[in-house]
């Protein structure tokens, strides 16, 4: 499932997401609609967030600038 999916699922919103993971709320944001690709430290902690390993994620790929 998908970074939304999974938010979503645990009734997680971005704004809780953002205080139990410590990241800005523009970047979960940004992370689900696969604006930017998280760094390994941000992979891990959303995905203990949300109560998943970070390979139960699937990451959206950042998109390259065409």
């Amino acid at each position: 499932m998908n970074l939304r999916e999974a938010r979503m699922k645990r009734q997680v919103t971005q704004w809780d997401l953002r205080l139990r993971a410590g990241i800005n709320q523009s970047k979960v944001s940004l992370i689900e609609r696969g604006y930017v690709q998280p760094s390994e430290e941000e992979k891990a902690a959303i995905a203990k967030a949300l109560g998943l390993r970070v390979d139960e994620i699937e990451w959206a790929q950042a998109e390259a600038a065409a």
